[in-house]
């Protein structure tokens, strides 16, 4: 299986909500972008967007320790990753933390504006903080 076939796979399964399965494919992420003849920028590209789908099956198991671990490693590699920082402010709104999750989406809406999940993400914060929904202290008029 090279990585294009490995990352199908993968989002095959998360998308049908198969965390586990979608983990196990993942499970060969490391031996799988070992064999392949890509530059290491291009591995630490692909390995941040692994790391980041990770996150995500594990907030669909509401493993939020595990999906913690697997944002913090993507930001280790880039530390502009939108999707690393909006999957922390999923774990931290799961956790009734917030303020930490209205950074963390106000964070990955300024290193991608189109991220939608954070987009939305910030206007369910907002909403709880009793906040107007487009409310972002990174960005001034």
């Amino acid at each position: 299986m090279n990585v294009n076939q490995l990352v199908d796979s993968a989002y095959d399964y998360f998308n049908i909500k198969k965390y586990s399965e979608s983990l196990e494919v993942l499970s060969n992420l490391d031996e799988v972008l070992g064999a392949e003849t890509i530059s290491k920028t291009e591995k630490a590209t692909i390995r941040v967007s692994l790391l980041n789908l990770k996150g995500f099956n594990f907030l669909g198991l509401n493993a939020l320790e595990k999906a913690t671990e697997m944002y913090a490693g993507a930001l280790e590699i880039n530390p502009n990753s939108s999707q690393a920082c909006a999957g922390l402010g999923e774990v931290f709104h799961m956790q009734y933390k917030e303020e930490e999750a209205k950074t963390m989406f106000e964070w990955a809406i300024k290193n991608n504006p189109g991220n939608l999940f954070a987009v939305s993400g910030l206007a369910k914060v907002n909403r709880d903080l009793g906040l107007e929904e487009s409310h972002n202290n990174l960005v001034f008029n």
